[in-house]
């Protein structure tokens, strides 16, 4: 399976974001303010602006696994359910396999039992300690389905969603599922902002913030990303030049904390995922 998209992600200082839902909005849009700045230095031009988050981008997420997570720890199995805030809908669920190995990311067979599309994407993240910046890739082959609002309450109702599993090493479906850390997230992702990295490649950006649900002054977490689609699998050296030095240039800004704890590390409490 050819990777479909490259996406490059920054850990935030979190801090520099405080407040409610609400109250960080001038925040973000200081944030891309100077992210904009820094790349003009080097010859990258940030276009439009993050917007306000749309209302189908704040969702309420919880991942489901095993009191050992086993699904995770295991399997290398990601579970998410996400929904838009307030909706008594159905959840979207999210099955993820995570790897450094692409080789064995791509070779995963599971597949949406109803047909939903798979995705096979690659992550860049900052390894510490950065006053050299030193990056490392992680791949993900993922698919979707959906549940009720009930949630599933074993490893067989979260599998059951999906197919093909193959010779995966799986913890036993009677297993009991639960809230991983006994988190429950409120999020906002604000788009619209793009990075022109050259010869026709455009690299759509987020800020992702997450709260805890049960308390919303100040977020727990903060990302920026921009990501672009791969062409067969690849993409042109110019703009993954570009790329790369945007990267770099962008973990010299305050607002980044190269050494801080990325999402998933934060739900699963490991050092990396």
């Amino acid at each position: 399976m050819k990777l479909s998209s490259r996406e490059y992600k920054l850990t935030l200082h979190e801090d520099r974001f405080a407040g409610s839902e609400a109250a960080c909005l001038p925040h973000v849009a200081a944030f891309w303010k100077d992210t904009a700045q820094r790349l003009a230095g080097i010859s990258i031009e940030a276009t439009r602006k993050l917007d306000h988050a749309e209302p189908e981008k704040q969702r309420d997420i919880v991942f489901l696994d095993t009191r050992d997570k086993a699904l995770y720890r295991q399997a290398d199995l990601v579970f998410r359910m996400r929904r838009k805030v307030r909706s008594k809908e159905e959840w979207e669920t999210t099955l993820k396999f995570r790897h450094g190995d692409r080789l064995l990311a791509a070779a995963q067979t599971f597949r949406s039992a109803k047909g939903e599309k798979e995705k096979f994407e690659e992550d860049v993240k900052v390894v510490p300690p950065a006053d050299t910046p030193r990056f490392w890739a992680l791949f993900s082959r993922s698919s979707k389905g959906m549940t009720d609002g009930a949630g599933p309450s074993t490893v067989g109702d979260c599998l059951e969603l999906y197919e093909n599993f193959g010779k995966m090493f799986l913890p036993s479906r009677s297993a009991g599922v639960l809230e991983v850390g006994k988190l429950r997230i409120r999020e906002h992702v604000f788009e619209g902002g793009r990075l022109d990295l050259g010869e026709g490649v455009e690299a759509e950006c987020a800020l992702i913030l997450w709260w805890k649900r049960e308390r919303l002054e100040n977020p727990i977490a903060a990302e920026f990303s921009f990501r672009f689609e791969l062409e067969n699998g690849e993409a042109e050296a110019g703009a993954a030049r570009k790329a790369w030095a945007a990267m770099v240039e962008l973990c010299s800004s305050p607002w980044v904390d190269p050494q801080g704890q990325t999402k998933t590390a934060l739900v699963y409490g490991s050092a990396e995922v």
